[in-house]
């Protein structure tokens, strides 16, 4: 049976160079993979509002393409956008130059659409080899990683509290997914994460700020 990993283990963080395990100044940073999507996003923007928090949304180039407007709309709202890959193929299957490729492909096409500059990557499943943390780093983009890994996509909300019941922290970056997978329980998720926090006195931070 596979052994669930709600927190990177410590010794596998040592592991990767160039790379972004936690914030940099001690607030929770929610994180947003797989959007943007016609059937969540803007329920997720709705509720971020609602909590005046500030997010970062790492998109896939594919939906960002099929959902210009939307991904217009996550800017506006002054959230982050970063990388996801552009299909969500592992990249760990990938050699240097196809991943060089996929990489670039994304970055440039939000450039040319968004007037945009994505700085921030975090790899399709989590999956990277060490080696490949300087590759992307030598892109001119850092390696967004996360503390705490929800498992919202299970459409389980019990697991979304026992991660944060016991795995929040002050300096958590919390992996939440803007996708079918988690639509029926994306809402009371983040209103679970954000009441959790102020229950414990912690701040959420900006993106820009927490990943500095």
């Amino acid at each position: 049976m596979r052994k669930i990993f709600y927190t990177p283990p410590k010794i596998i963080r040592r592991l990767f160079p160039y790379t972004i395990w936690e914030t940099e100044n001690q607030k929770v940073l929610l994180t947003f993979d797989d959007g943007p999507n016609i059937e969540t996003t803007e329920r997720i923007l709705k509720k971020l509002s609602e909590h005046k928090i500030k997010a970062a949304f790492f998109c896939l180039g594919e939906n960002i393409v099929k959902n210009i407007s939307i991904t217009k709309e996550i800017l506006a709202d002054g959230h982050l956008v970063g990388s996801h890959g552009w299909n969500h193929t592992k990249i760990t299957k990938m050699g240097t130059p196809e991943l060089i490729a996929d990489i670039k492909k994304n970055i440039e096409h939000v450039s040319e659409q968004l007037n945009y500059n994505i700085k921030y990557f975090r790899p399709p499943y989590g999956k990277i080899y060490p080696p490949q943390t300087k590759i992307i780093y030598q892109l001119g983009l850092k390696t967004v990683m996360w503390s705490i890994m929800t498992y919202d996509f299970q459409n389980d909300f019990s697991k979304v509290k026992f991660a944060i019941d016991n795995f929040l922290q002050n300096n958590s970056i919390i992996v939440l997914h803007d996708s079918l997978k988690s639509k029926e329980i994306i809402n009371d998720s983040i209103d679970y994460v954000v009441e959790s926090g102020n229950k414990k006195g912690f701040n959420f931070g900006l993106p820009k700020e927490c990943l500095k």
